[in-house]
């Protein structure tokens, strides 16, 4: 049985001032995070409610896959060098490469790689209500996915789509990520390579921001406390890889 919205909050004050008292020094930031992360109480989104939600999501979103050869693809070509490219010049191209090293048992060896020198954003809000934080994450379908829904951070984006470099739309809440005012406080901000064994030389932007704002939750994206994170990440095929990234970014920090 959930604990009463008062107790939550009542013990969630307890836990900050414990923290402050034990862990002298530290940085505000980290007791919210640490607090979010003890808490498992959600009274917009129950752990029991989200598999539920979860479910709905899978139903109502309709994707459906056929496998063509590359050049069928509309908008991709071979150019003269055998390379793989869209007809903007932007996204990305598959290439080969050749790689000599000195390091490990293999020491040479050849390879198709993406090349994909941008800028993308994997960017999670987050929003402090009675005094502990919750996140907003997105209930994301992607063509490889096994389970064809998976929870991916609030934006996940490559600097080609949210340009619309596809024609599309621009992903829901990218403004916060792009346009931070005085309200933001920003958590994690860092740079770091794509997976450097299939990309070549592209970085993504990992972002964890907190906003003042009430914000329209649309009907794919929830609110999570970080304890609530966790607990899904014991569960194969829920939490995606560039959420699992952007939270591997979390630090305790000392002032």
């Amino acid at each position: 049985m959930s604990l009463p919205k008062t107790t939550v909050v009542n013990e969630a004050l307890k836990l900050r001032n414990k923290l402050s008292c034990f862990l002298n020094g530290i940085d505000e930031k980290s007791v919210d995070l640490m607090i979010s992360a003890f808490t498992e109480f959600n009274p917009m989104m129950s752990t029991s409610k989200f598999f539920k939600w979860l479910e709905d999501m899978n139903r109502k979103i309709l994707f459906k896959i056929k496998q063509v050869p590359l050049y069928k693809t509309k908008g991709w070509y071979f150019d003269d060098r055998k390379n793989f490219r869209h007809q903007s010049g932007k996204f990305f191209s598959i290439e080969g490469i050749k790689v000599k090293t000195n390091s490990g048992n293999v020491l040479e060896w050849s390879q198709p790689i993406i090349r994909q020198p941008e800028i993308g954003i994997l960017g999670i809000l987050c929003k402090k209500y009675n005094g502990i934080l919750y996140f907003l994450m997105q209930a994301k379908v992607e063509p490889g996915n096994i389970n064809k829904v998976q929870i991916s951070p609030t934006v996940q984006a490559t600097k080609s789509n949210f340009s619309q470099v596809h024609g599309g739309k621009v992903p829901p809440y990218l403004e916060y990520f792009l346009n931070m005012d005085n309200k933001i406080s920003i958590i994690v901000d860092q740079l770091q390579s794509e997976q450097g064994a299939r990309f070549f030389k592209k970085r993504n932007r990992n972002m964890i921001i907190e906003i003042q704002d009430e914000i329209k939750v649309l009907d794919n994206f929830c609110w999570l406390t970080l304890g609530q994170i966790k607990k899904l990440l014991l569960y194969p095929n829920i939490i995606n890889m560039d959420t699992r990234t952007v939270l591997s970014c979390t630090q305790i920090k000392l002032t």
